[in-house]
């Protein structure tokens, strides 16, 4: 027997508040960490951070996953899992 790559995921503690810090200072959207007193108004980010079932019942079809028994493994799977969400709060044209 043959095993195929990939079967497993692999999660990775993670500090989200640290996350959402680092985003912000590498994209350049905050300038607030520098304390810069520029004229220029300051471009933020929007960020949010949701449990797996959230961000299933946000973006995902949870009526399709649910089993006869009334299982979801796309809700009920992964409890301890979250995602991070970032995007710029303005037109970035």
């Amino acid at each position: 027997m043959i095993e195929a790559y990939g079967d497993a995921d692999i999660f990775f503690p993670t500090d989200f508040w640290l996350l959402e810090k680092i985003d912000h200072y590498c994209s350049g959207w905050s300038n607030e960490h520098t304390g810069s007193r520029s004229s220029k108004p300051v471009k933020k980010r929007r960020t949010i951070t949701l449990d797996t079932a959230a961000f299933m019942e946000e973006f995902g079809l949870p009526i399709k996953t649910k089993t006869r028994s009334g299982y979801n493994p796309l809700l009920d799977d992964f409890k301890n899992t979250k995602f991070y969400l970032s995007v710029p709060t303005h037109n970035t044209k």
